[in-house]
């Protein structure tokens, strides 16, 4: 099921690599998304107000002030997906490229809107968040990730999540 999202509205987004390859579990990995992402809040209009990036999805609570958000996001996982394949491409450190590139390459070419390779899941699943209470229950849930994972005991111990306050990625105020 195809959903639409909303620029002007807040957002609850969740993008996903493609087979839930933990792609995230490298800081290299991580920070080039982070950027990626400051990049679209400098020059695209994109307000977050909530993330947390797992090692296979981001989840953000997000909208854009100035274009129709799933053209930013349109260009954040072109921009990402390109650039992250080449870095697993190039990285000598890299032990799991035999394994995680076949499955890139595999899924662009079951894709038809893809021509070489595909690293995120097409959609988005964004869901309008229209009242504070639901806000507010989905930034726990995003805060929350880490925690259910095992990766933390507190969401605030989790340096990627905007639980955290010293986030690499600072967020907008409600």
């Amino acid at each position: 099921m195809r959903r639409t999202t909303y620029s002007s509205e807040i957002n609850f987004l969740t993008l996903t690599v493609v087979h839930w390859v933990d792609v995230f579990t490298r800081v290299e990995y991580k920070d080039f998304l982070i950027r990626c992402l400051r990049h679209c809040q400098q020059n695209k209009g994109l307000e977050i107000y909530a993330y947390v990036l797992m090692t296979n999805h981001l989840h953000l609570i997000a909208r854009s002030t100035t274009q129709d958000l799933s053209w930013v996001l349109r260009d954040l996982k072109t921009f990402s997906s390109k650039e992250l394949v080449k870095m697993i491409q190039d990285n000598p450190q890299e032990s799991r490229k035999g394994w995680m590139l076949p499955i890139f390459f595999k899924s662009g070419v079951d894709n038809p809107k893809n021509k070489y390779h595909q690293f995120w899941e097409n959609e988005n699943y964004p869901t309008a968040l229209w009242s504070p209470t639901v806000i507010q229950q989905k930034i726990d849930y995003i805060h929350e990730n880490p925690v259910k994972a095992g990766i933390v005991n507190e969401p605030h111990e989790y340096f990627y999540s905007s639980a955290n306050p010293l986030s690499p990625l600072k967020v907008n105020e409600m």
